[in-house]
């Protein structure tokens, strides 16, 4: 059973973009499913997983928003920056013996993310259809 939903009040219009987020939510799910298991080789395998991708569609976001020269991509990029050193640490703690990081980064990702979306995405939306590099 899946730990967090992808609804349609997070879509940005960019299917690709749309598609990357709702990737996130899929790896949060297997990190989820994995921690649920007791799996430690799952949840290892899963949790480098989702740092890899987050990377993955972070940098390709901020591609997009560098093209339609968005005046808040510096801000948005430490925004990105921010969360991927949380995650880090977090996966740093739990490679240490912490066990609570996982339960931390598990609750980071579900509220963080959608927030993120909803807010600093979505807060982009007009600006990159305005620059012309999409409709």
């Amino acid at each position: 059973m899946a730990f967090v939903y992808w609804t349609s009040d997070l879509d940005t219009g960019f299917e690709d973009i749309d598609d990357q987020h709702r990737k996130l939510v899929d790896y949060i799910n297997q990190l989820y499913d994995a921690k649920q298991s007791g799996d430690q080789e799952a949840i290892e395998r899963e949790f480098q997983h989702l740092i890899d991708y987050t990377i993955e569609h972070f940098s390709y976001e901020e591609m997009m928003l560098a093209e339609a020269q968005y005046r808040l991509l510096e801000p948005h990029r430490k925004v990105h920056e921010n969360f991927v050193n949380k995650m880090s640490t977090l996966q740093a703690r739990y490679h240490n013996g912490d066990a609570a990081a996982l339960d931390e980064v598990i609750d980071l990702c579900e509220g963080w993310l959608f927030r993120h979306i909803r807010i600093n995405d979505h807060g982009y939306i007009e600006s990159v259809k305005a620059s012309g590099i999409r409709s």
